[in-house]
């Protein structure tokens, strides 16, 4: 029990390499099961959490993990949005998935470096936020292959239209999270980019 949140952590690995596999895939119910892959994948980054709280398994470990494969997941599934063309036009989408990697590496290396230290930095509720738009946004649009392509067959409708509302609601959360990740990645720095002058604690 112990060590469950930290396996739940490392379990979001296996799903993101799931859904790179299950995207390529043309037959029906792929698309649905990727889409669920990362759902888990946001789900699974809340419960690990409150496991950790709940029952005092919180640790300098499992919060630096926590909050890196958490990056990896979210990089990784803007990268495979990107790939099936649905974060568009390239231009704008591109710089912007560039920026949030340079902004989640960057963290990523300022809480090791304080790590190392003896320092830890917590995260803060501007992150949170946009962490939970992020998630918020590549879930949406990964329902859009899924009623897309499985739910048109399953139910033999014309689901164009419910397909064109959901892109769109996804996409609009996307910029956000954009914004909110670039902004509070700024904030961050200017807040604890002294930990790089800082003397390590004994």
């Amino acid at each position: 029990m112990k060590h469950l949140p930290n396996i739940i952590t490392f379990s979001r690995i296996a799903v993101l390499a799931a859904l790179v596999w299950l995207v390529h895939e043309p037959w029906t119910g792929a698309a649905t099961l990727a889409f669920l892959a990362i759902l888990y994948g946001a789900v699974s980054d809340f419960v690990d959490g409150w496991i950790a709280r709940k029952y005092g398994y919180v640790t300098n470990f499992g919060k630096i993990m926590d909050a890196t494969v958490d990056k990896v997941m979210v990089l990784g599934a803007l990268a495979l949005l990107v790939y099936l063309g649905l974060l568009v036009p390239v231009w704008l989408t591109v710089p912007l998935v560039a920026l949030i990697t340079v902004r989640e590496l960057g963290i990523t290396w300022m809480r090791v470096v304080a790590a190392r230290k003896g320092i830890v930095l917590a995260a803060e509720k501007a992150g949170k936020r946009k962490t939970i738009w992020q998630t918020t946004a590549i879930c949406v649009l990964f329902a859009v292959p899924m009623f897309e392509r499985d739910f048109t067959v399953w139910l033999g409708r014309d689901l164009s239209l419910w397909v064109d509302f959901v892109f769109l609601n996804g996409y609009l959360y996307f910029l956000l999270a954009a914004v909110l990740t670039i902004q509070s990645g700024a904030l961050y720095l200017v807040r604890h980019g002294g930990v790089f002058f800082a003397e390590p604690r004994k």
